[in-house]
């Protein structure tokens, strides 16, 4: 289980000032300009042309930005077939026989994320072996062909239901190397199999509100161009109020390495311009 503190993320242009300018002050300012607009064109002559609001601060975060700063922590639930393994990084090869968690208890990990004042819980769907903890319909390698109530169980749902009706926000991390799918390395194809996983996940189980992406991937393995703006822009449809998470954004990014240590530089507003899910230098 891996805690992670929430960074706003937004690459809009922004003024430069001697110091930073925080989103939360940037809508301060915003509506205290507002505010003194409206009071002196409300105090003006009837003929007086309305005068127009100054341009806000930029950058402003978005509404689905904001939500997610304010929820603060998040419990990452990394569970498959590493699990029983005990590998961090699975092959693909492991035989589905091997996931059958004997006292699997969703409502359990909800409520101990609860008590310990965590709003958001966030569940490796997909890890790089390619296993599936929901019945795709794209691939067998899944819960599916596993014994676990004798391939009727669906723990993305089990966690779904358990997690709405606490109160707590759901999120999913579908990884985007696999390496257990035959078509993974050629590019066209796998990027319509990898959506139609996405689509399956943020259409089954009710409001989905963060959803993970990255660019892991193991040295020598095969070549992959990742179709990531279709991708993003798939999220946003289908789950419109879902932050998107990568170390490139496009909405909220980690503070810079898995240990959760951020530079002392490290500020909500960061420039993604030259930043790439997967290749983003952290110095």
């Amino acid at each position: 289980m891996k805690i992670k503190k929430n960074t706003i993320y937004d690459n809009k242009p922004t003024f430069k000032f001697n110091q930073p300018i925080s989103e939360f002050t940037s809508l301060i300012l915003f509506s205290m300009f507002s505010l003194s607009s409206s009071s002196s064109s409300s105090s003006s002559s009837p003929h007086q042309l309305k005068r127009p609001p100054p341009i806000p601060i930029m950058p402003i975060p978005t509404s689905r930005q904001l939500s997610w700063q304010l929820s603060e922590m998040a419990l990452f639930l990394h569970f498959g077939p590493n699990t029983f393994t005990d590998s961090e990084w699975g092959t693909g090869h492991a035989d589905p026989s091997i996931f059958n968690p004997s006292a699997l208890d969703a409502t359990q990990w909800v409520r101990v994320a609860k008590e310990n004042g965590f709003s958001r819980i966030i569940l490796t769907a997909k890890h790089h072996d390619g296993f599936c903890l929901w019945p795709s319909l794209y691939t067998d390698y899944s819960v599916r062909s596993s014994p676990w109530k004798n391939g009727n169980g669906d723990v993305v749902a089990e966690l779904a239901e358990a997690a709405h009706s606490a109160g707590v926000q759901l999120g999913l991390y579908l990884s985007p190397w696999d390496r257990h799918e035959p078509c993974y390395g050629k590019t066209l194809e796998y990027n319509e199999f990898y959506m139609g996983q996405m689509t399956e996940l943020l259409t089954r189980y009710g409001m989905i509100t963060e959803v993970w992406l990255d660019g892991a991937k193991g040295e020598g393995e095969k070549d992959m161009e990742y179709f990531f703006d279709c991708w993003c822009s798939l999220i946003h449809q289908l789950q419109p109020q879902a932050v998107i998470f990568s170390d490139a954004g496009p909405d909220v990014r980690w503070v810079g390495d898995e240990a959760g240590v951020a530079a002392p530089s490290c500020w909500s507003i960061f420039n993604r311009s030259a930043a790439k899910i997967g290749d983003t230098d952290t110095e």
